[in-house]
């Protein structure tokens, strides 16, 4: 698996020690219909680019295949949110999510 996939994996991890993300992503969730800021929402913009990065990674590298380069980067992320929502154990939770949603023959061995 590519080292710099993997680091910006586990950057959906370090997005929630952000002060006050996790905070707005629950209220976000809790009450969808909550307007944007004046300026634009910074934390849908952060979770926007992250996404594009997750993208166009996955793009380059050739790691999507014939899949949705897109439904893949949800899903690396999706894969952290349900572990975070259940109260699951999050220790080595990015390697998992790429071998699964990935899979093991995808990025394995590359060490980029």
């Amino acid at each position: 698996m590519t080292r710099s996939l993997l680091f910006l994996v586990e950057d959906c991890q370090r997005l929630w020690a952000v002060t006050g993300f996790a905070e707005r992503f629950a209220a976000k969730l809790a009450w969808p219909s909550v307007a944007s800021e004046p300026r634009g929402d910074p934390y849908r913009a952060v979770l926007g680019e992250h996404h594009r990065r997750l993208v166009a990674m996955l793009q380059a590298g050739g790691l999507a295949g014939d899949r949705g380069p897109d439904e893949l980067a949800d899903a690396l992320t999706g894969f952290y949110l349900s572990g975070r929502l259940t109260g699951a154990r999050l220790e080595r939770w990015a390697p998992a999510a790429i071998r699964t949603v990935i899979g093991a023959g995808g990025a394995a061995g590359s060490d980029r």
